[in-house]
């Protein structure tokens, strides 16, 4: 895997290198979490494809809930490394080694020697959803598409971490298993279809030069 580390996760440098790679947050537009192709998975194509000639134009800016997710993230690692000792590397983005397919991990976790041993994903639901995770205690079908695609670009396995002040968080860790291989063939297909698809598109980008008068 290739690690991106001084990318700060939602700058226009982030954005802009994640501009026509497959990634993990999309992943639910290539497989469902029970395991069947998407029918979403052309819109997704039309949309890395239109991306790289009009970056940042389809781009989804969150909600509420996105960014209370995202203010609480440092206190959620917190309160990870403390329950689990481990120490948290925060990185911007990862690719596998061609580049075409990508994750923005909240966390990597190396052994003593250095090398990366696993990966972190991190939630900050509304205290009715976490209530709802440990009642099921089980990695929810929402983030199941996201985890797997995580441990496919990076061939780590992962921790997912859901914390709710007040609660105790969910910890589960999660390893590749015969949906990553499931996946793994969609993805593929993806990327063969996506390369044809962009033979056609080059003939769409638009000539910039005024014509003389």
């Amino acid at each position: 895997m290739i690690i991106w580390p001084n990318l700060i996760q939602g700058s226009e440098q982030w954005l802009a290198a994640r501009v026509g790679k497959l990634t993990a947050s999309n992943a639910s537009k290539i497989i469902t979490a029970g395991g069947k192709s998407s029918t979403q998975a052309q819109g997704y194509m039309d949309e890395l494809i239109s991306d790289c000639f009009c970056p940042g134009q389809n781009a989804w800016h969150g909600n509420a809930n996105t960014d209370r997710g995202t203010a609480m993230e440092p206190l959620a690692r917190a309160a990870f490394e403390r329950r689990m000792g481990l120490t948290v590397e925060e990185v911007g983005f990862v690719t596998r080694e061609d580049g075409v397919i990508g994750c923005s991990p909240d966390g990597l976790i190396s052994s003593m020697g250095g090398a990366h041993v696993s990966g972190l994903e991190i939630k900050c639901p509304l205290p009715k959803t976490h209530f709802r995770y440990l009642l099921d205690g089980c990695l929810p079908d929402t983030y199941k598409p996201q985890v797997h695609f995580s441990m496919m670009v990076t061939g780590l396995p992962w921790h997912f971490f859901s914390y709710c002040p007040g609660m105790k968080p969910l910890h589960l860790f999660v390893e590749p298993d015969p949906y990553t291989k499931k996946l793994q063939t969609y993805v593929e297909d993806f990327v063969s279809k996506y390369a044809k698809a962009w033979e056609t598109a080059k003939s769409f980008k638009e000539e910039t030069e005024e014509p003389i008068l």
